[in-house]
């Protein structure tokens, strides 16, 4: 709901109007962008990624299976893709989200992948660290982020690598302050909902994983 929103906003810019109407639908009027090389509202303008983020990278800590299999915990440790293990202290609290820095950068349609974190976590250093500033959220920025085209931010050919210094030179849409608002009131509440979900399925799969082996190794049973 939250990525359909957004798309009827700021893809198709029918977003509400100073009368409550669809802006673009209602003859709102538009002007080419050289720099997104796209139409967007008139008196709209562009940023870029550096200048609505804030890059935590320097604070993340690698570590090896041997280091995660002494500080086994319930705190996620998140790497390029996911959660990767559980750790016993976290280095980072708060909201993030994580795009995909080497390795498996890209989805099957050539965009970036993207995590929306929160709450005590630990990050290696194959993912980027990025919070919200100037008035965005995780949410929002999650959702302007995931359609960048990863071709355009990438260096190496073989070993792909998305750097600071591309992604935060990445040109993107600047969304008006009271539009932005309007949307961040109506997502927050599902972006919510969402973490709330993230983290019960993360505890089923801590408890399936510490519960199987000792099922098929005869310690438990399951009883009719």
């Amino acid at each position: 709901m939250a990525k359909t929103i957004y798309d009827y906003w700021f893809v198709q810019f029918d977003f509400p109007d100073e009368n409550g109407n669809p802006y673009k639908s209602s003859g709102g009027k538009m002007i080419f962008c050289k720099e997104l090389n796209r139409n967007i509202p008139q008196n709209w303008e562009y940023t870029s990624v550096g200048n609505i983020t804030k890059c935590l990278d320097s604070d993340r800590i690698p570590l090896s299976s041997h280091q995660r299999e002494e500080m086994k915990g319930t705190i996620p440790y998140y790497g390029a893709t996911g959660i990767m293990d559980y750790v016993n202290r976290p280095i980072f609290s708060g909201d993030f989200v994580l795009l995909a820095e080497d390795g498996s950068v890209m989805d099957d349609n050539g965009n970036p992948i993207l995590q929306r974190i929160s709450g005590d976590v630990w990050i290696n250093n194959h993912t980027h660290v990025l919070q919200p500033v100037n008035g965005y959220s995780c949410r929002l920025l999650y959702l302007l982020l995931k359609n960048i085209p990863v071709s355009m931010i990438k260096t190496g050919s073989i070993q792909l690598k998305i750097n600071q210094a591309n992604l935060n030179s990445y040109n993107i849409l600047n969304i008006p302050k009271e539009i932005r608002t309007q949307f961040i009131n109506q997502i927050e509440p599902m972006d919510t909902k969402i973490i709330q979900l993230q983290k019960e399925n993360n505890i089923l799969v801590q408890t399936r994983d510490w519960l199987l082996p000792i099922l098929m190794n005869g310690q438990a049973t399951i009883e009719d």
